[in-house]
């Protein structure tokens, strides 16, 4: 009389072991399969990408966890399906849908190769789950194996960088002081552009008469550029904010020239599409005395000698620096406009004055401009 078999799975690295186990009943012998029931008996080790392959095992066993080969005289097969976060283009092997063990044999295998993509995907699992056994039951029927990556996941560390190596970028020095200290950067701006305005008074030497010959609604606001004496005290390492507050009317940031950069919005009942139809040739216009940008400051990245429009514009009151309109030779769009620009209209990467990498803002042709849903840093302080 034969007793009844029983199956054991183990899974060694890289390897999830299923095993059937075949069982006849009573006295008699039964070389065939209507009596054969299937378990199935998981065990995991997790393993890892660009080692060896994940291997699934399949065997008979008998009580004593001997071999035992298959003599039902036909092979032993299931269905096979595999799931997980795996998938099939993590393999350089194709995914099988049946497993079997022929007549004669005590084992089969299937391999599936690990690619070693360079994508850091984190760890991953697969999951072996057979069904419809050509005979008995299957009662337990899925495996699953761990896959460990070996992709290194780059953290931003935007707490490391330090702007104080801007310092000498910002050129207008006759308008504009950096000074720095171990934790803070200090900015104080007399807030008067470097280029020609309709905005200075007429005697001044960059004073210039402007029209737009091309915006019939083209038309000069009542305010005047005059000198004024802001204090920018921003972060010298800025770090993000785990509260991201909204940036203020009024000056948010300044530029390399001394002029104070203002967000998207208009003030009052003032709508800033109007606006623009009284921005001067450089698109800055004053707000009272303060002259600032909304957008572009083409001055900066087309028109003055040595201009880039990829080179720093200015900073932020939070600390964090922003860049022309291009990076890499491409123009930036802002996430509205399906770019690489995030919620703040920044991103993180290497620039020119940063190469292991800092988050950083830009300027975009279109709205919202410089900035949108607010601050990405903690803000510092503005006195005036």
């Amino acid at each position: 009389m034969k007793g009844k078999k029983k199956i054991i799975s183990a899974l060694l690295f890289l390897m999830v072991a299923i095993i059937f186990v075949r069982c006849t009943e009573d006295d008699e012998t039964d070389t065939g399969t209507d009596a054969l029931d299937i378990f199935v008996q998981v065990a995991s080790q997790d393993g890892a990408e660009g080692g060896s392959a994940v291997k699934f095992t399949i065997s008979l066993l008998d009580s004593d966890d001997d071999a035992v080969v298959n003599q039902t005289g036909s092979a032993l097969t299931a269905s096979a399906a595999f799931s997980g976060t795996a998938q099939p283009e993590d393999f350089d092997t194709d995914f099988v849908n049946t497993v079997s063990i022929a007549d004669g044999e005590s084992s089969t295998t299937v391999e599936l190769a690990v690619k070693d993509d360079g994508d850091v995907e984190g760890e991953e699992t697969l999951t072996l789950t057979l069904s419809a056994a050509s005979a008995g039951t299957i009662e337990i029927a899925s495996a699953t194996a761990k896959i460990t990556d070996n992709d290194e996941t780059v953290t931003p560390t935007p707490s490391s960088a330090d702007i104080s190596v801007l310092a000498d970028k910002f050129y207008h020095t006759s308008a504009v002081t950096f000074t720095f200290d171990d934790t803070w950067v200090t900015i104080t701006s007399k807030d008067l552009p470097d280029h020609k305005s309709m905005y200075y008074n007429s005697d001044d030497a960059l004073y210039e008469d402007y029209t737009e010959p091309d915006n019939a609604d083209f038309k000069k606001n009542p305010g005047e550029i005059e000198e004024q004496n802001l204090v920018f005290k921003v972060p010298r390492y800025p770090a993000e904010a785990s509260t991201h507050e909204a940036t203020p009317m009024g000056p948010m940031g300044v530029t390399i020239n001394s002029v104070a950069m203002f967000n998207q919005n208009a003030a009052g009942d003032d709508d800033i599409f109007e606006e623009l139809n009284t921005f001067d040739q450089y698109e800055g216009h004053p707000a009272g005395a303060t002259y600032h940008y909304h957008t572009e400051p083409v001055w900066l990245t087309q028109h003055r000698d040595g201009a880039d429009n990829e080179a720093l514009v200015g900073i932020l009151l939070d600390g964090f620096p922003v860049y022309g309109t291009h990076e890499d030779g491409v123009e930036v769009l802002s996430k509205d406009d399906g770019g690489i620009l995030d919620d703040y209209h920044g991103h993180f990467g290497v620039t020119d004055d940063f190469p292991d990498g800092i988050y950083h803002y830009h300027i975009t042709v279109g709205f919202p401009w410089i900035n949108e849903d607010g601050f990405y840093g903690t803000s510092g302080t503005l006195t005036k």
